[in-house]
């Protein structure tokens, strides 16, 4: 069963305008995110979505200021969280913000904890550092945030070092970090990856009871739209450092408009049986030091038309709250 998408709040806790990301590197240089707009508001979760390259953790990471400069060169029209324009912070003022306001999940815990310390430090420097607990209470406050990620036995698990855990246990514990300072936003960068299937259903069913018991917003990266029709609200789906196409799920998944969308939903294998062929998207995903002029997408489009190599389509609302980039629903451009 879908999400059901929310009416939107008066005010986002995170609104993105014009967001590009630069690499410079060796005389080389190009734009890996072109542009991109974001809005996430109170309670709810919106997915972006892609095939891998496209820009979605790149994304993510500029948020929280961690694309290293050089070669990274973040800019962006606004980005604002609640009151506060990140891109105006220093770097201690921006700290304050990570963690305390804004938590992240990594990809992969493995490399994300740090296997030279237990679980307790770690837990001990977030809460030392955004929270300032000393001495028995941060034990305490330790225990209680596992707890509340139904681990058992949390004062074994505290004195471990990460390599001793599995790989669902290492993610609570990324989990039980991002939460530990009760951050308004939660960025969830492919919190599944290498999880079975059933330990990938576990942690989404903790994320989801995390949001409603705290009313946490969250921004769930993914490249599985099973993931985005089951857990978010809204979503955005990103091609080639661009958001190709956004609207609230059960609208994307009823009519999706880009035809990049299109061939992703036509893509997802069919589990209820049968013997309908796979669908594959032609072509290649283009290097963000290649993307072609005009519609990225255009090289391994269906539907393309002559004009779709010259100019890049702007995103468009066609209807209430669903918006798309492509030449099929008018003329409207930017300049390439």
């Amino acid at each position: 069963m879908m999400a059901v998408a929310q009416a939107p709040a008066a005010t986002a806790v995170l609104s993105v305008r014009g967001l590009k990301i630069e690499f410079r590197t060796e005389g080389i240089s190009f734009h890996a995110v072109d542009g991109v707009d974001l809005d996430i508001y109170p309670g709810e979760t919106a997915g972006i979505v892609g095939e891998s390259g496209c820009g979605k953790s790149v994304t993510a990471l500029s948020i929280l200021g961690l694309i290293p400069r050089p070669p990274g060169y973040v800019s962006a029209d606004s980005m604002r969280f609640e009151s506060e324009e990140l891109l105006q912070l220093g770097v201690d003022e921006l700290r304050k913000v990570r963690g305390a306001g804004i938590s992240m999940i990594f990809q992969e815990p493995m490399t994300s904890l740090d296997p030279s310390f237990t679980v307790q430090s770690q837990m001990s420097e977030v809460l030392t550092a955004h929270r300032g607990l000393r001495g028995a209470a941060i034990e305490k406050e330790s225990i209680a945030v596992l707890e509340r990620l139904r681990m058992p036995n949390p004062r074994a698990i505290l004195r471990q070092y990460p390599f001793e855990l599995s790989g669902g246990m290492r993610q609570r514990v990324m989990i039980g970090l991002a939460m530990a300072c009760s951050p308004r936003l939660l960025i969830a960068d492919e919190p599944t990856t290498a999880l079975d299937v059933t330990v990938q259903a576990q942690i989404l069913a903790l994320l989801k009871r995390i949001q409603r018991d705290t009313g946490t917003s969250v921004l769930l990266i993914t490249h599985d739209l099973g993931v985005v029709a089951q857990n978010c609200d809204r979503v955005y789906v990103m091609y080639a450092g661009r958001v190709v196409e956004s609207a609230p799920v059960t609208d994307l998944f009823k009519d999706p408009l880009h035809p990049y969308t299109r061939a992703l939903l036509k893509a997802i294998p069919n589990t209820r049986g049968g013997d309908e062929e796979l669908a594959v998207i032609p072509g290649e995903v283009p290097t963000p030091a290649r993307f072609p002029a005009g519609c990225r997408f255009h090289p391994r489009c269906a539907s393309r038309m002559d004009h779709c190599d010259k100019a890049i389509p702007r995103l468009v609302e066609r209807k209430p709250g669903h918006s798309v980039a492509c030449y099929l629903y008018g003329p409207e451009t930017v300049t390439a």
